[in-house]
């Protein structure tokens, strides 16, 4: 997604960007709930996977009202009053990629301080399974 954020960015590239924040965004709706009952468990998946789909309507009204609204605001004072084009946007495509590249690099490092724990995990289960 970052790279799509990035791409969009630069002129002349809505569509390719579009294209991969699509696609990167699908993907995240389609893994989440195998994710979450991999890490979670079944028993109680319905309320895990619905507290962690609250993120996205929360982040939604952050970035669009609070971040983004601001940003084409303040752009468009300065064109008097109304904006078209990339410049009024380009910072707030920038700050999307970096908001995603820090979830990227938190996600790694959530994975390193992790991986141990759940390798011991999956190999009780494998144990359980086999006998």
């Amino acid at each position: 997604m970052v790279a799509g954020y990035l791409i969009i960015g630069l002129s002349g590239n809505l569509y390719i960007g579009s294209v991969i924040v699509g696609v990167c965004y699908g993907s995240q709706w389609s893994l989440m709930p195998t994710i979450t009952s991999e890490i979670f468990g079944v028993k109680h998946m319905g309320t895990i996977f619905n507290i962690i789909t609250a993120a996205n309507p929360i982040g939604s009204y952050i970035f669009s009202v609070q971040v983004i609204g601001k940003i084409y605001d303040k752009e468009a004072q300065e064109r008097g009053g109304l904006c078209h084009g990339l410049h009024c946007f380009m910072l707030s495509y920038f700050i999307f990629a970096a908001v995603c590249a820090f979830g990227v690099l938190f996600s790694f490092v959530l994975f390193l301080r992790t991986r141990r724990f759940y390798a011991s995990i999956l190999q009780r289960r494998l144990k359980h399974l086999q006998g």
